[in-house]
């Protein structure tokens, strides 16, 4: 069965997804190499990619912030280690754990080691440099991706968390046209 991720690339004819890279750059690529996907649709394109990644998150981990088995796979990915029994300290272990959400979901499938980040600064840093972005309001994100959701572009403001929507979402910006996407 294909995921979210599969089925969005599998509409672009000719355009072979490879599931082993970045999602992120996989989409770079599909924006440089197929012709369908020029400046004008490529809003369209990159919503509908963003969805997609969304809804990957959804089917790897789950969507119900109050399921143990969700946080636990999480700190599976996370490689935290003994994955504690109680879902707070199931929250604690990942939610103190700095990672790129869209590694994180490539992580799942490719088994490849998620980066740590020491901070939200750092995590930042890397999200910015390699346009690594989770949606910010994305429709089909659940409670648990909304407790993961990170300021990248105001690290500090994460330092201050709520019911888990407290830290923002990333950017929901378009890369822009002619920079070799």
């Amino acid at each position: 069965m294909s995921g979210p991720l599969e089925v969005f690339f599998a509409r672009y004819h000719h355009f072979v997804y490879n599931s082993s890279a970045s999602a992120t750059s996989e989409f770079q690529r599909l924006c440089k190499v197929k012709g369908s996907v020029r400046c004008p649709l490529r809003q369209t394109a990159y919503k509908e990619f963003k969805d997609a990644l969304t809804r990957q998150f959804n089917v790897n981990y789950g969507t119900d912030a109050r399921d143990i088995t969700a946080w636990q796979t999480l700190c599976a990915s996370l490689r935290v280690e003994p994955i504690p029994a109680k879902l707070k300290d199931c929250r604690q272990a990942v939610l103190s754990t700095h990672v790129n959400l869209v590694d994180l979901v490539q992580s799942f499938t490719t088994k490849k080691r998620v980066e740590i980040f020491p901070s939200v600064k750092h995590l930042s840093d890397y999200t910015i440099k390699h346009e690594k972005y989770f949606p910010r309001d994305n429709v089909h994100a659940g409670q648990l991706l909304q407790h993961l959701l990170r300021h990248i572009h105001n690290p500090s403001k994460g330092l201050i968390r709520g019911r888990g929507t407290g830290s923002s979402r990333g950017r929901g910006n378009v890369p822009r046209c002619g920079r070799g996407q």
